[in-house]
This record gives C-alpha cells, sequence and structure tokens, in this order.
C-alpha cells in the first residue's frame, strides 16, 4: 500500500512535467526552455509538497522553467495567479484547482492565448487534460474493505467523516466511502460531517467539540492524512480510549500519515 501511494506521487509529477516538456517541444526550437506555471491549491497540504518538490526535481532534469504559485485555498488568489503567468506567457499552465468553477474563465484566456492547460486532482472545463485518481473507486475500495472489518470484528460504527466538501474529489470519495460500506452491507451511522479543509489544525479543532459531545464515535473518516490525524489527536486529546477508534484516511501522501501507520 505504501509503495503504491510512492509511485501515484511519482507518476504524477512525471506525468505533468513530462507531457509538458515533450508535448510543447514539437513547436519549439531546441534550445529554448520552456517555461511552466504550476498554480497550487495549497502548499500546506503534504500532498502538494511531495508533488511540487518532485516535479522540480523532474523539471530540471527535463530543463524546465518552472514557476509555483501557492493559492493557500483562495480561489481568486489562484486566480490572478494563472493571470500572472499567462502574462508571463509561460508555455503551460498546470492548476490544482481551489475552485474548478472560478478557473474556467481563466483557462478560456489561457487557450485564447494559446497555453494549454492541464488540471490536476479535479477536472476544470476546458483544460486539455486531467491527471489524478478516480477518487470515488478509491472510496468505494476503503469503504469496502472497511465494511467487512467491522463486520469480522464486531463493531458498529458510529462515523465522525472529516471532508472538504467544496472539492469535488473530496465528495468522491466521501460518496464512494458510503457506496462501499452499503455494497458489503454494512450497517452504520454517520455521526456528522465536517469540513476540516485538508488542515491537521484546523481538523483537530472542528472535531473536538463533536466528539465531547458525541463519545460513542467510533470511526473516524478523513479525506487525506491530516483530516484524520488531526481527529485522532482530538480524540486522544479529550481522554476517549483510541483502542476503541478506528481511523480511515484517503492518503499516506507523506511522512506524517506514513508514520502513524507503522506505529499503529
Amino acid at each position: 500500500m505504501l509503495q503504491t501511494k510512492r509511485l501515484r506521487v511519482l507518476i504524477t509529477s512525471i506525468m505533468v512535467i513530462t507531457v509538458i516538456a515533450f508535448g510543447i517541444s514539437v513547436n519549439h526550437a531546441e534550445s529554448k526552455t520552456l517555461k511552466v506555471g504550476y498554480a497550487v491549491s495549497i502548499l500546506a497540504h503534504e500532498w502538494y509538497q511531495v508533488v511540487s518538490r518532485s516535479a522540480a526535481m523532474r523539471a530540471k532534469e527535463l530543463n524546465v522553467q518552472l514557476m509555483l504559485a501557492d493559492a493557500n485555498l483562495d480561489a481568486m488568489k489562484q486566480f490572478k495567479a494563472c493571470e500572472n503567468f499567462i502574462n508571463q506567457q509561460v508555455d503551460f499552465l498546470v492548476i490544482s484547482p481551489v475552485d474548478p468553477n472560478v478557473l474556467v474563465p481563466i483557462v478560456k484566456k489561457a487557450n485564447s492565448a494559446g497555453i494549454p492547460v492541464i488540471s490536476e486532482a479535479n477536472v476544470v472545463k476546458g483544460a486539455v487534460t486531467y491527471i489524478g485518481i478516480d477518487n470515488k473507486k478509491a472510496g468505494i475500495k476503503v469503504g469496502k474493505w472497511f465494511g467487512e472489518y467491522a463486520k469480522a470484528n464486531n463493531i458498529n460504527p458510529n462515523i465522525l467523516i472529516i471532508g472538504q466538501p467544496w472539492l469535488p474529489d473530496c465528495v468522491w470519495r466521501v460518496d464512494g466511502f458510503k457506496e462501499g460500506l452499503q455494497e458489503v452491507g454494512c450497517k452504520y451511522k454517520i455521526v456528522n460531517e465536517v469540513d476540516g479543509y485538508g488542515l491537521k489544525e484546523k481538523s483537530f479543532t472542528v472535531a473536538s467539540p463533536i466528539l465531547e459531545a458525541h463519545p460513542e464515535i467510533n470511526v473516524i473518516f478523513g479525506i487525506n492524512d491530516n483530516s484524520a490525524l488531526g481527529a485522532m489527536a482530538a480524540y486522544e486529546a479529550i481522554g476517549l480510549d483510541p483502542s476503541k477508534l478506528t481511523v480511515i484516511g484517503v492518503g499516506l501522501e507523506g511522512i506524517a500519515g506514513r508514520s502513524a501507520l507503522a506505529e499503529g
């Protein structure tokens, strides 16, 4: 499982930069260094730290000038960053969207300027292609696994979901998780669903009052490592018994999740 996740990080960054480097080079002199603007949704997420770092390494290998802009989950800030990249006449624009709908006009502007756009994690209308996993299938797979696990271990799941409901890929993970539980006939209760913004500190904050009010919660589902780990820390902080808790996340994107898994 760890090897699969590392491979996904590597494939994502290599695919983005390789598609750019070789897809555009036919239209440029061999001596020209391609310029790529990458508008990241939030570099505070460990996933995007890994992707950006790997992309930078691959860009150096291919003699591609990679410029990064961190939106920090601000849709308009990302819009302006993309506009700035267009004004700088980049050869290619890569976007990990904060809000895919907000970016439609800027993608049109890029296309009008002859700048192809790749979207990562979420589809943006008008982009030439999308690179990412099938989040719905990933959620279903996790849900089916946990459903069987719960039945085998006599767990009556009372679930707290730490999501990011304004990002389509995160919604698909949650929907898939529920669908997977249903497919294997696992009876469960969703106690609450909250927005942790994909951040550990925020997830800790929003989970704490819910866990205090509902100590019967025995399952936490997080849309990424930080969501799951933040809520788990909140569970432990208020003195609940961690031996009664099952924590499920879609991630292992970096050190934090892998360390938590290795520690049991």
